[in-house]
């Protein structure tokens, strides 16, 4: 049978892309709506999807924005230090003064000055060496940078009963902050002496009244004479030795001995020390004044009194 004019017209139809009714032509224009276009090579279909993509979906820019990249290169505040040398005296005897000195170097990140508090100090607050303050102080202007290195000078000066071996231990500190940095420690043995043996220098009298006899003449200073020839005496023992001095009388001070010198043969501060020997050096100073040397201190002890040494406000 042929084809009627109607159908090659609705055949065209759906071939062309016209809206039919026939169910056959409906199936076949489905087909055809999802073909690949031989012009374009994509699809031209109402599939849903916006042309130019693949997937439908919106590309959109995915850079994180909300981060900043810094190069941080600040350096923190660091406190430290090392010992460089530390060098104590290996004994000392009671009661007698020296010096330790403590090298130290700044490996921190910090400048160390005395207004920013930083200090040597003794470990624990207290040193059986160091009585009273227990800092070592920079100098006003110092400035020890990162990398320097600074020397404390540590005076030294035992209790007059301390004996032993004693511990002395120091270590950097920030006042008030922290305590930083290596400690050193050292061990000191503090020994107690019997006492020194009375030196014979009654030549030293002898040659001063040779000297000046006009001194000597006049020396009784309590009956309106002078201090001259004791004053000369004591000078030229103490270019010797300078443990030699004047004697408070009976321990009274304040009431001079005008014929007396003293020898501290013990540890210690000199004056106010009762560890001395008392010498006479002028018989009959308010008579017939002579140059002597008579060891007055058993018999000083015997009555129950003692000496005390003095530089009576010379030395």
């Amino acid at each position: 049978m042929r084809p009627s004019v109607l159908s090659f017209f609705l055949l065209s139809a759906c071939n062309g892309g016209f809206s039919v009714n026939d169910p056959e032509c409906s199936t076949d224009c489905e087909e055809e709506s999802t073909s690949t276009d031989p012009i374009t090579g994509t699809n031209g279909g109402t599939d849903g999807t916006t042309d130019g993509t693949t997937d439908g979906t919106t590309d959109t820019d995915t850079t994180d924005t909300g981060t900043t990249d810094t190069d941080d290169t600040t350096v923190p505040d660091l406190d430290d230090a090392a010992i460089v040398s530390a060098v104590f005296p290996l004994q000392m005897n009671c009661g007698e003064i020296d010096a330790a000195v403590v090298s130290v170097q700044n490996i921190g990140t910090t400048t160390w000055t005395e207004a920013e508090g930083y200090k040597l100090g003794a470990v624990g607050d207290e040193d059986p060496l160091k009585p009273g303050d227990i800092r070592i102080y920079l100098d006003e202007y110092q400035q020890i940078a990162p990398g320097d290195i600074v020397d404390f000078v540590v005076p030294l000066e035992p209790a007059v009963d301390l004996e032993g071996m004693v511990v002395s231990d120091w270590q950097m500190v920030k006042e008030s902050v922290h305590w930083f940095g290596a400690e050193t420690a050292a061990d000191v043995d503090i020994v107690c002496d019997v006492g020194l043996p009375l030196p014979d220098m009654r030549w030293v009298v002898d040659q001063v009244a040779i000297d000046h006899p006009d001194f000597l003449a006049n020396s009784c200073a309590d009956g309106g004479g002078t201090w001259e020839f004791m004053d000369e005496v004591v000078d030229r023992l103490r270019v010797i030795d300078d443990r030699w001095g004047y004697n408070w009388k009976r321990g009274v001070v304040g009431d001079p001995s005008i014929d007396v010198v003293d020898y501290h043969y013990g540890n210690g501060p000199h004056e106010g020390s009762e560890d001395v020997y008392i010498i006479d050096i002028i018989v009959d100073v308010c008579g017939n004044p002579r140059p002597g040397w008579i060891d007055q201190t058993a018999a000083t002890l015997a009555a129950g009194t003692v000496g005390v040494w003095t530089g009576r406000g010379r030395f």
